[in-house]
């Protein structure tokens, strides 16, 4: 069940149309936990990972913060 790993906010639960999967019903409990994942990488704005989704899967232990995603180095030509 996603809502272990993931809690909706910000919005009622219920349709909502995403980019990467169209329109997704976040009242059901069924919900691909890969899909929810996915949503959640892309920073979807209306999910949070719980202590539970942090811990089983991405290995991240309380109270450290979700992996950044790094940033490519921008170099200057003299």
């Amino acid at each position: 069940m996603w809502k272990d790993y993931f809690k909706f906010v910000k919005l009622k639960p219920g349709r909502v149309v995403t980019s990467l999967f169209g329109t997704i019903d976040f009242s059901r409990d069924d919900i691909a936990i890969e899909t929810i994942q996915a949503l959640y990488e892309s920073d979807f704005p209306y999910l949070e990972i719980t202590e539970k989704g942090k811990k089983e899967l991405y290995g991240i232990a309380e109270n450290q913060s979700k992996p950044k995603k790094k940033k490519r180095e921008q170099t200057r030509s003299t």
